[in-house]
């Protein structure tokens, strides 16, 4: 029921929005789907830094709440961009941890959405030595590297 609702609400917003990419979703495990969209010249969809991206799996969720009243969670990724800004957010996170280690000070990363934020804490996760924190609100909102002692 969920994917199929997926299904057709894909179906006819890439109808309405007269692109016909290549979609496949998949069931991660009860209430999680991962959606794979591919094709060229899609990145209107991811918009800036995933805004559109991120807006596209809100209403997505929201729609399949709506027809099923229990929440899912949706992961969308279009033309590997999540991989890619995964791959990069983790270089950044290295290099902020080095100079964490360095001048065993805190350091604050630039403002990110909570999915960055989420992508930085659990990679900082396997660190021994440094900790996270989230400070901040709204755009503002930021993660603070600092040294565990």
């Amino acid at each position: 029921m969920s994917k199929q609702y997926i299904e057709n609400f894909l179906t006819d917003f890439f109808k309405f929005i007269n692109v016909n990419p290549a979609v496949s979703i998949d069931e991660l495990d009860e209430d999680t789907y991962g959606i794979k969209i591919e094709g060229p010249e899609l990145n209107f969809l991811i918009g800036s830094r995933g805004m559109s991206l991120n807006a596209l799996q809100t209403i997505i969720s929201q729609g399949l709440f709506n027809s099923t009243s229990k929440w899912s969670t949706i992961f969308i990724d279009i033309n590997d961009y999540r991989n890619q800004k995964m791959d990069k957010l983790q270089g950044m996170a290295k290099r902020f941890i080095d100079k964490v280690r360095f001048f065993k000070q805190e350091v604050e990363l630039p403002p990110m959405s909570a999915w960055e934020r989420r992508q930085i804490h659990m990679f900082v996760g396997g660190y021994d030595d440094v900790a996270t924190e989230s400070r901040g609100e709204g755009r503002d909102r930021h993660v603070v590297l600092k040294p565990k002692y």
